[in-house]
């Protein structure tokens, strides 16, 4: 079986391949808001959660010129842009933005 790993709309393009291909190494996004104060620029350990009801898994941020990049210590599955990821300090809320951007652990040549 194939799964859609990307959908290319300027070039009418549906990228497929096979199910590990799914599994997301980074995520990525610009429009966020934090709880409380803003993290300092530069990288700090979180936990992140990418779905309401799945579990924060550890993770390693990276606030630079007002962008956010999470890598999770193990690949999240099946991540869309356009999906919510909350940031966990512990069990308080650091803050939360929109995926813009995911970037596979296993790159498929389209």
């Amino acid at each position: 079986p194939r799964f859609v790993l990307e959908v290319r709309p300027v070039s009418n393009t549906v990228v497929v391949g096979p199910k590990e291909a799914l599994a997301t190494a980074e995520i990525a996004g610009d429009r966020f808001s934090w709880a409380g104060r803003a993290p300092a620029e530069g990288e700090f350990d979180c936990h992140v959660q990418i779905r309401a009801h799945a579990e924060p898994v550890p993770a390693r941020a990276t606030f630079v010129d007002g962008a956010v990049t999470v890598t999770p210590t193990e690949p999240f599955d099946g991540v869309a842009p356009g999906q919510t990821a909350v940031l966990y300090d512990g069990t308080r809320v650091i803050g939360q933005f929109t995926i813009a951007r995911t970037v596979s652990a296993v790159p498929v040549d389209a």
